[in-house]
Formats: structure tokens, sequence, C-alpha cells
């Protein structure tokens, strides 16, 4: 099922809890959290400044510092980023200009403190990075927001919650990078990044925004096919929510809910949430906040054979944000009102809305906004009896879908891949140390020898009774050193945690193999294994990796090669292993690993399963030569597929056409394109359904 085309207000999202204006602001003692107290004080001027703008900055160029409790700088700087960022959420750049040069200006007031000097650039950044995401240009507000980001990563990035940071401001600029990774597709950086929003979250401890920081977590997730993870983030937030009893915390979580309830083919559930989140924010008193709901609800009401009333709905946000120069929300409008005029007839009304949404997209880099809006087109046109309008649009949108799956696909294995790769730099360092240490031991040893001989040489005639104990200790230290070489030896092949050989002894037994490698090999990777040692603890993490270790042994047979390739990935080597066994194998693993839980202790027990990779070399139709570390790669191709796929399953790689090496780099560069092209043959089989 295609993504939806709700987009998170962005502008909603950003004025989290926010207090009521004080014309003579009271603060708490410093030790209180001086930090927390200016960040109330900015952000209920910024929750009026939301619908105007004007009377606030006014208010703002007029207000005196209250006296005692806080400091003329800190004061002067709060004042300074909230003057910026009312202008800039409602496109006024003079106003921009002046509170950036009163930022600018106070970087002398405290010369010696690096953390203030890095606290207002990510206040400079955030300013402009606001502006630019409201005038539509994604490509200038990410700059600024990672600019803003890495400036309050320096200012506030402490292990203890700083007493002078407003990780309010910290948190607006992750969730900026959150959405616009959103928009163009990427969800992997998208999950990352509120991942990190839900962490600042916390140290500002403001349960509204950790409660909205897990629903974006959620509806990621859900995209990315993780259902379950997807459920418990949203309950999460739901509870936070209501322990916060604030409109807007409710308001994030409906807007959410909603999202998923499409997602998941329940478009009257989506819009009957969806009218929740409108009442809430009609209750906030804010006309902005209401028509940054109205492009989401217009969708859903079109959905649900209410074309009228959503093009009612448009034309009553369209206005709000013309007059606040918010461009963001609009194509989403346009695109909605176009959709809603093809379903009551107007066709070239219709179609005209479509392709200028369509152009300010493109314009923003929205290419998963893009590809869900001509896929939503196309199904228009298609019900109107334009076969050929509707097929150019389907051909638009699977260009741009193939485009976003690839990123996605590109950054998923760069981020795996990075994990291995720190992993194993890890244990060669440890293996590095381990033989310093053996030669040192070596090296002290046959100091000792030659002093014995001196020694035995000096005393010979008088000390032939201690020469013969100085023998007997250098034989006793000879005799220890080989133990402990033989024992290190087997150490520096084995993992310390599961027993297993490691990846240091598994290229040692296939080097002897040469350019030409044969056997099979199966790459075994947990499903979800990081939600396992974040819920339950590094402890329960070991605990799986060594019940994993022992059932893979008990699967294979005894001439079979397990080892641990890294973090939660094992590799098998089995010779002469191939066809219907190799398959019984595979299936053997999944039921061994997913079948049954893993015992925790205390009578709980956690549901495990697994991703398989595997192959027999050499394949089939293949005639090139393959060593062993690229008969490894192509086999962790066909591990990725299978997670891509859902999880919980093997996908066999039964043969390769590839007349030279150049043609297997093809393959190798876009497994996918080459599986789609037939140059790849796979097989795949589930554990629940074998």
């Amino acid at each position: 099922m295609s993504r939806p085309l709700i987009r998170l207000a962005g502008t909603a999202l950003l004025i989290a809890t926010l207090l009521p204006s004080q014309a003579q602001p009271v603060f708490p003692p410093p030790q209180a959290g001086l930090g927390q107290a200016l960040s109330d004080v900015s952000e209920g001027w910024r929750a009026r400044g939301e619908d105007d703008p004007q009377a606030v900055l006014a208010e703002l160029a007029q207000s005196a510092m209250p006296v005692g409790g806080v400091a003329a700088p800190a004061w002067q700087r709060m004042r300074a980023r909230t003057r910026g960022l009312v202008a800039a959420r409602s496109g006024l750049p003079d106003d921009v200009r002046r509170a950036l040069a009163a930022l600018t200006a106070l970087e002398t007031d405290v010369p010696d403190d690096p953390r203030w000097r890095a606290g207002l650039q990510g206040d400079r950044a955030l300013i402009q990075a606001q502006l630019h995401d409201l005038q539509g240009d994604s490509v200038a507000a990410v700059r600024f927001g990672r600019e803003a980001d890495q400036a309050y990563e320096q200012a506030c990035g402490s292990r203890q919650p700083a007493a002078d940071c407003d990780y309010r401001a910290w948190w607006e600029a992750l969730h900026l990078l959150a959405q616009r990774a959103d928009v163009r597709g990427d969800l992997v950086a998208a999950l990352s990044l509120a991942e990190r929003a839900h962490s600042v979250a916390g140290r500002a401890a403001d349960l509204g925004l950790e409660a909205w920081s897990l629903a974006m977590q959620a509806v990621f997730q859900q995209a990315l096919s993780h259902d379950t993870q997807a459920r418990t983030l949203m309950a999460q937030a739901d509870r936070l929510a209501h322990r916060q009893n604030d409109d807007r915390a409710e308001l994030w979580v409906r807007f959410a809910e909603a999202r998923m309830a499409l997602v998941d083919g329940d478009p009257a559930a989506a819009l009957r949430l969806m009218q929740q989140a409108r009442r809430l924010a009609v209750a906030t008193g804010s006309a902005r906040l209401e028509a940054q709901i109205l492009p989401s609800l217009s969708d859903l009401l079109r959905r649900t054979g209410h074309p009228q009333e959503a093009l009612q709905v448009v034309e009553r946000a369209y206005p709000v944000l013309q007059r606040h120069h918010e461009l963001r929300g609009q194509p989403t409008l346009l695109h909605n009102g176009g959709l809603a005029k093809l379903q009551l007839g107007q066709v070239a009304q219709g179609r005209a809305d479509l392709e200028r949404a369509l152009q300010l997209w493109q314009t923003a880099g929205a290419r998963g906004a893009m590809a869900v809006a001509l896929q939503e087109g196309s199904d228009a046109l298609a019900a109107l009896g334009d076969v050929r309008g509707a097929l150019d649009l389907l051909h638009r949108s699977q260009g741009l879908r193939a485009l976003v799956n690839a990123d996605n696909q590109t950054a998923i294995l760069s981020q795996m891949r990075a994990t291995y790769r720190t992993e194993s730099e890890r244990r060669e360092l440890d293996l590095l140390e381990r033989e310093n240490a053996l030669r040192s031991s070596h090296l002290q040893t046959q100091v000792l020898i030659e002093r014995v001989w001196i020694a035995a040489i000096i005393l010979l005639g008088l000390a032939g009774a201690v020469v013969g104990l100085l023998a007997l200790r250098a034989r006793d230290a000879t005799r220890r050193l080989r133990h402990s070489e033989a024992l290190l030896r087997v150490q520096s092949e084995r993992d310390p945690l599961t027993g297993l050989a490691n990846r240091r002894h598994f290229r040692e037994v296939l080097a002897t193999q040469g350019a030409c490698f044969q056997g099979a090999l199966m790459l075994v990777d947990i499903d979800h294994f990081k939600r396992i040692n974040d819920e339950f603890g590094h402890p329960a993490g070991d605990a799986v990796l060594v019940e994993v270790a022992r059932r893979l042994g008990s699967s294979v047979r005894a001439g079979d090669l397990v080892c641990r390739w890294g973090g939660e990935e094992f590799l098998i080597y089995a010779p002469d292993l191939q066809g219907e066994a190799l398959d019984a194998l595979a299936l053997r693993v999944l039921r061994a690993l997913g079948d049954e839980a893993v015992p925790l202790g205390e009578k709980r027990v956690l549901p495990i399963s697994a991703s398989l990779g595997y192959a027999a070399f050499p394949l089939p139709a293949h005639a090139v030569a393959l060593g062993w570390e690229r008969a490894v790669n192509l086999v962790d191709m066909a591990l990725y597929t299978a997670k891509s796929m859902g999880r919980d399953r093997a996908v066999g790689l039964q043969s390769v056409r590839a007349a030279d090496s150049a043609a297997l780099e093809t393959v190798e560069a876009d497994f996918e394109a080459a599986r789609l092209a037939g140059d790849v043959s796979l097989s795949v089989t589930l554990r629940w359904g074998a």
C-alpha cells in the first residue's frame, strides 16, 4: 500500500507546551534551571506570534529585563532568538535580519565561553532554517538545520543536562531535519533524527515534545514495515500525551495516529482521528494551527467520498497559509483541491491544480510527496476514463518511487556495514593487544634464559645446584609459555561470548581455497536485535546471542563451521552441501531460532526470529571464479533481500547470470535491479509457511 499524503504539520509541532505570554515574567532561582525558565517565557511569546506576529514583535522590542534570577546576556539572547523565530515563522525577512544582527553582537558579551558562542551560532542557524523551510527552500533549510544541530551539540551535548541550555531549540532543529528527510522519502534518516529528538526532549523534561517525538518514530517505523515497534511507540506517545494534559500534545498524537490508520487501509478511522486533531487545534484558539491541520483533513475527506467538503476545507486554509507566507503546506492543499475538483467534474481546473502542486514539491525536493501525489493523480484520471493521462502520471510515480526506495536501501545497507566495520575493528584491536602481550612474554622468557646461562657459566663450579634449579625454572617457564601460546591461539580463533569460531578463524579456514571458492555459505541475522538491547538491556542481548549460537550448533552437520561474523550476524560454512539439502538446512535454522522463545530468567521469555541469506558455490549459470570474500558479499545481498521482504525468512541465491567479472560487478552494484532483470534467481523459504 502506498504511503498516504498526510504530511506532519511542522509548524504546529514547533510550539510544544506553550505558556501564555507574561508582561513581567517571573524567574525561578538560578539553581532551578535558567535555560528552562527562559525557554518557557520564549515559548509563550512564540505561541501568540504564530497568529499575531507584528504585535508580539512590538512587545518584544519594548520588553524590559526582569529583576533577579537572570543575567543580561542570557535575557538578550533569548529575546533576540524569539524575535528571529517569530519573524521567520511569518516570512518577515527584515525582522529576521535584525534578530540575526542582535545575536551576532552578543558574541562579545561572554568572550571566553565557547559554549556561549556555539549556542549563538545554533540560534542564528535555527532562525534561518525556519525561514527557508517556511519559504519551501528545503535545501537551504536542511543546510542551516544541520548547522544548528552541530552548534547545539557543542553547546549542550554533554552527558549531564546543562542548566543554561534551551533544549527546545535543539529539538526544533532535529525535528525540522526529520520532517525534511520524511518529505524526501529518506525514512532511515528521518527515524534516526526522531530518535535523537526524543532524547533531547527528555533533557528538556518536556513530556509534550517527548510524546510527539515518539509519535514521529512510530510513523517512520510503520513506513519501514516495523509494525510491532510502531504500535509500541505510539502507545508510549499516547500515555505521555495524557500525562501532559495539553491540547497540543494530544493533537500531535492524534495526527500521527491518523497517518498510521491511513497506511493500515482504514481511511474512516483516519478521518475520525484527524477531525479530533482539528477540534484540539480549534481549542487552542490558533487559526494558523488549525490551517496546518486542514491540508491532511482535506485529503481524508476526499478519500472518504466528501469532495465538496474537502474543497471547502482547502478554501478555508489556503488564505491563512498565504497570509503567513507559508509555502510548505500550499502544495498539499493544491493537490487535494485538484483531486476534489476532478471528483466534482471540474477536470481542467483540477489538472491545473495538480500540476502546480507537483511544481512546488519538485522545487522543494519533496520526492516522497511527489511519488504519492502522482499515484493519486493517476488513479483519479483513470476513474475519469483518461487512460493516457493516468499512464503518464503512473510512470512518473514509479520512477520516483524507484529512486526513493534505492536511497532507503542504500542508507540501510550503509548503516549495517558501518556497524559491522566498527565491530570488526574493535575485535582486531583486541587481538593485536593479545599478540603484543604474547611477544612481550616471549621476550621476557628469552631474557630469563640468557641470565640463566650467564649465571651458569660464571658459577659453573660453585653453584651446580643453583644452576640446576634455574634450569628447571626456565623449562617450566618455557612450558607455561607454550601452553599460553596454545591457549591464546584458541582464544584468538574463538568468540569470547558464544564460544563459536570468529571471523579470523573463518578467514584462515577459507584462505586455503584460493581463487575459486566451493561450498555452501549461510549468513544469519537476528531480527530487530537493537530493539532487544534497547528494551531489555545488553545482558538480555548477550543471552540471546549465546542461545542462538547453541541452536545453530545443534542445527548443522558435524563437519560444518559456525562462526560469529559480527554483532548479531552468524556465518555457516557447509562443505559439499547444495540443492534440497541446503534448503532443508535453511528451514531447520529458521525453525530452530524462531519456533521457541529465548528464556531470560525469572520466568521471562523473549520471542526472536532471524533472516537468512544462503547459496551453494560455484553458482549455476555462472562462468566467473569467485573468491570466498565475493561469495560472502553475494550471500550478504541475499540476506538484505530477506530483511527487505519482511524478515523471518530465508532467501537462497540459486543462480547468477554473469559471463565475466565485469558482469558480476554489475550484479553486485545493483542486486535488486539484477533480480528484476532475471540475472539473479532466488528462492524464498518462510518459517511459518513451509
